[in-house]
């Protein structure tokens, strides 16, 4: 007997393994703590400069150096770009605030004149950018010149976030931390930190990078300054020289002497090192020796004013932001008007890989092509969230009344057996993938925890309620193809046997047979005694066939029935495809989680692959309609609409520009998956109308019966049914010969059936002509035995018994 290992024990192997190749965060060993401590010392040092400073005494072109790491001549920054930079952030804040840009930018404005801006821009804007012409290009190794470890980096060949292209898309999440040591007094600054996400489309598979900036924040007038902080570059500490004025340099270094001080002491408070709390990794490690370098990056941000709009779109002035954002903030249930998305203009630079990049939108760009950086607040993000979450809740819940409805009609071991398992193995694959999916989303979103862990149980109830489905049509099948193979085993001729000694006759007397040429015995004639046998109870099977057209029944006893080989084999194959499930799902999801974090090319070609296959779960239940010769495996309903809401939020992340993960639109790409999904369909109602083997040559498929023969009148065919109606006249038999035509009687409806019959000499209807016999005999059924049927009759029949309704001869599955 075959000895089945547990998968599950390989499962765990697997899972083991990974968790002890897994790299741990942990920072080099050899003299930990005084490293350390040399970080410490030399970010107060800096903090030190920082304070003892003032405008001007950075300026590259004037050779006018800070001992701060990044802007010391050595480390041969392209700081000589930095003038022309800062002059076109000013002219980029001019063309948006107007003639009262430079009034924010000398300090000259009243203190009660604010702009139209979101004091707190907590959210995030996308849009695309380009290269401008300040950009400079630098040599590899001029790059390498600058890291300070040119025997490490001369391996790479390249830096990091290097943006050598001409345009890409650009995303910021911003994040304003509130709390009052985090702003000044009169909340004229704040501290602003963002995660930014930005690829380059002349590269390679249209690569991409995700980092982290620190910064400073106007609300008075929406403007922004961010940069990036590593070892090769201090740039949180070097913050106010790169302001745009002399009055934001003096707020930004109030703001930041008391930031940075306190975040130096919390790191002296904490029992574990923090190595650099303004790193630009997004998992906030730290940047180390042995980390991969990359370009750094300064960001010139100016939020445009927000404009509100009537019902039919035209702006009108209404100047109350602050209760605008209170009431998105902590609504009270008030009307919010309509009102522009959030609008940002922007200027980056890199100061030591020399490029230098521009949003995309006028005055250099028509507003039809590109309007800069749109999107929208946290709060109105969160909300557009659930409003998606809330209707993906309700194509799980439609998704979850089609299931039961088909469960439910597919109740007998006849109808299970048209249905195909991988069919609704995918559909049960796909579910999972969305149960993991959505209990880790929330990790992404940051927010609607509760309910997409509400919809994650839907999910799950979906996913186990088809495993249940799953289990039932696999015990069916399984038990017919064992069924089928001992037919085939007991039809195969038994090899020669050498002879042996015949068994001595039984001593128990037995009365003699009756003979052919005597009369049975009389019923009053005295009978022999002899013990009674019980005759065996008739058991019906589950779809009320006769147990003894399936297999013999054997003799049962009041002792308990052992486990079977048989019984103990299934049970092993049932627990090994619940193990195969699991980890199939286990190993897609990590497999898609690898590749979320790899170039745009490559990941939108997975994506792709994953969603064409996952919508080709109706491709298995074509070829068991093909190779078992039976159709109206599924209800239409069930067709239809798993087709619909399974397309649905597919097409809401193809489709939908600003969906809740960001993804591109592929309006094209949807088109062909809905376009492949539709084709099945068509496929299926095909088969259902013309057979289902109507586009496939008969040498492709093995023999199946054929309950649709065309019906001839010559007896070599002997297709001609049994059970003909009352004969007719030589009138009506001439004219039914004529027409091509013979009335049958259908058993289990009592009604007459007028079916076409091809005469002896040849003649009759066309035979190929899709409007002759190869659609008409479809109304009606011929079984094995040569009885007729309506199709409709048979087929309701055999739902729950597959025997003949006349005879009770098995019939072959439909």
């Amino acid at each position: 007997m075959e000895v089945r290992r547990d998968p599950r024990q390989f499962l765990f192997f697997i899972i083991l393994l990974l968790l002890i190749n897994s790299p741990e965060p942990q920072n080099p060993g050899f003299n930990t703590r005084s490293r350390y401590d040399e970080v410490i010392d030399r970010e107060w040092e800096q903090l030190d400069i920082l304070n003892r400073t003032i405008w001007g005494d950075f300026d590259a072109k004037e050779k006018k150096w800070l001992n701060v790491t990044g802007l010391r001549e050595q480390d041969a920054f392209t700081w000589d770009v930095l003038g022309d930079v800062k002059s076109r952030a000013r002219e980029r804040m001019r063309g948006v605030l107007g003639e009262r840009a430079q009034g924010w930018l000398d300090g000259r404005n009243p203190e009660g004149n604010k702009e139209t801006v979101y004091r707190n821009i907590s959210g995030f804007v996308q849009g695309e950018w380009v290269q401008s012409p300040l950009s400079r290009t630098r040599p590899a190794l001029d790059l390498l010149n600058t890291t300070g470890h040119i025997h490490m980096e001369s391996q790479l060949g390249e830096f990091d976030r290097n943006l050598t292209g001409s345009h890409g898309m650009v995303r910021l999440h911003l994040t304003e931390v509130d709390g009052r040591q985090r702003t000044d007094d009169n909340r004229t600054t704040s501290e602003l930190k963002a995660k930014v996400v930005i690829g380059d489309a002349d590269s390679w598979g249209d690569n991409w990078w995700e980092f982290s900036l620190n910064g400073v924040h106007y609300p008075e007038f929406g403007g922004a300054v961010l940069t990036t902080t590593s070892e090769r570059f201090a740039g949180i500490f070097a913050l106010p020289h790169l302001q745009l004025s002399p009055h934001l340099y003096t707020s930004s270094q109030e703001l930041l002497n008391r930031t940075i001080h306190q975040t130096i002491q919390n790191q002296l408070e904490r029992p574990f090192p923090v190595w650099n709390p303004w790193s630009s990794a997004v998992e906030g490690a730290a940047e180390g020796v042995m980390a991969v370098s990359h370009c750094e990056f300064i960001l010139y941000l100016q939020e445009a004013p927000v404009q509100f709009l009537d019902r039919h779109g035209q702006p009108f002035k209404q100047p109350d932001v602050d209760w605008l954002e209170h009431e998105i903030r902590y609504p009270t249930g008030a009307n919010i008007p309509l009102h522009s998305q959030m609008a940002m203009d922007m200027v980056g630079f890199s100061p030591d890989c020399g490029f230098v990049f521009e949003s995309k939108g006028p005055p250099d760009f028509p507003p039809s092509e590109a309007m800069h950086l749109l999107g929208s607040k946290s709060e109105e993000f969160n909300n557009d969230a659930k409003r998606s979450i809330l209707a993906f809740a309700v194509t799980l819940a439609v998704q979850l009344m089609f299931i039961i409805r088909q469960a439910k009609e597919a109740a007998t071991p006849s109808t299970r057996n048209r249905i195909s398992f991988y069919t609704i193995a995918m559909m049960a694959l796909g579910d999972g993938f969305m149960f993991l999916a959505l209990v880790f989303l929330h990790l992404f979103l940051g927010t609607s925890q509760l309910q997409l862990y509400t919809i994650a149980f839907l999910a799950l109830f979906s996913v186990v309620l088809e495993l249940r489905f799953l289990m039932d049509i696999w015990t069916v099948q399984v038990t017919e193809q064992m069924r089928q193979d001992r037919q085939q085993a007991s039809t195969t001729p038994p090899s020669p046997q050498p002879p042996s000694t015949p068994n001595p006759p039984a001593t128990t007397p037995r009365a003699p047979p009756p003979s052919s040429d005597t009369l049975p015995v009389p019923a009053t004639a005295a009978q022999p005694q002899t013990t009674p046998t019980p005759s065996p109870p008739v058991i019906l099977a589950p779809d009320q066939d006769d147990p003894a057209d399936n297999e013999p029944l054997l003799p049962t006893t009041n002792n308990p029935t052992p486990t079977t080989p048989t019984t103990t084999s299934l049970r092993a194959e049932l627990g090994a495809l619940y193990s195969r499930y699991c980890f199939l799902l286990i190993v897609t999801f990590f497999i898609t989680l690898q590749f979320t974090t790899m170039r745009s090319t490559a990941r939108a070609f997975y994506f792709n692959t994953l969603c064409f296959l996952y919508l080709s779960f109706w491709l298995p239940q074509i070829y068991r309609n093909i190779m078992r010769n039976c159709r109206k495996a599924l209800r239409w309903d069930f067709v239809l609409g798993q087709s619909l809401v399974r397309l649905v939020p597919i097409a809401y992340f193809y489709a939908v520009e600003g969906n809740i993960l960001f993804s591109r639109t592929d309006l094209q790409g949807l088109a062909v998956l809905a376009g492949w999904l539709w084709l099945q369909i068509v496929v299926l109602a095909a088969q259902e109308v013309l057979g289902s083997r109507f586009f496939v040559p008969p040498s492709w498929a093995p023999p199946a019966y054929d309950y649709h023969p065309v019906l001839r009148e010559d007896e070599e065919g002997a297709t001609m049914p049994i059970g003909a109606s009352a004969p007719l006249t030589e009138e009506e038999s001439a004219e039914s010969r004529s027409k091509g035509r013979k009335v049958f009687d259908c058993s289990i409806c009592a009604t007459d059936i007028e079916v076409p019959v091809i005469p002896a000499g040849g003649g009759g209807p066309d035979v190929q002509g899709l409007g002759g016999l190869t659609l008409q005999r479809r109304a009606y059924m011929v079984t094995p035995c040569r009885h007729i049927f309506h199709t409709a009759c048979l087929e309701g029949w055999m739902r729950y018994r597959l025997q003949c309704p006349n005879c009770r001869e098995v019939l072959p599955p439909l």
